[in-house]
């Protein structure tokens, strides 16, 4: 009995994890103007999965962006995007979902987020509550 408990919760777990939520690939062509200004660029570095890319920071005197080139990384259930102080992610500002697991795109936020403090940018799997991969500035 105790077997066939832990082989069940196995399966839904494992079944769990393939679910794909997450578009494949995706490729947006976001060229700054004159009025943005970079601002910083990192390297993502596995975590949990496989991840590759950059992300560079633009800021204009309305809104940042935020740009992700030639990311790669795994799919998995409910991918979001965090900006937060640490890998934890105990405190974060969430983006939003993950546009894409392969490709170019970006994300547009308000200047009052604090970027100095929230230096991170995490992939995250918020179902599961593990970090795919991260880029720190």
């Amino acid at each position: 009995m105790k077997w066939t408990l832990l082989l069940f919760v196995t399966l839904i777990a494992f079944s769990s994890c393939k679910k794909e939520e997450t578009p494949t690939t995706i490729n947006t062509n976001f060229m700054p103007s004159e009025g943005d200004s970079l601002i910083s660029e990192a390297t993502f570095s596995n975590e949990a999965h496989p991840t590759s890319g950059t992300v560079k920071l633009y800021k204009n005197s309305t809104t940042y962006t935020l740009q992700f080139i030639n990311l790669q990384s795994d799919n998995g259930p409910d991918l979001r995007v965090y900006l937060s102080p640490n890998k934890s992610a105990s405190t974060f500002v969430d983006l939003g979902s993950l546009k894409a697991v392969n490709g170019n795109f970006e994300y547009t936020f308000d200047l009052s987020t604090d970027i100095t403090n929230n230096n991170h940018v995490l992939i995250w799997c918020e179902d599961f509550s593990i970090l795919f991969g991260s880029a720190i500035f």
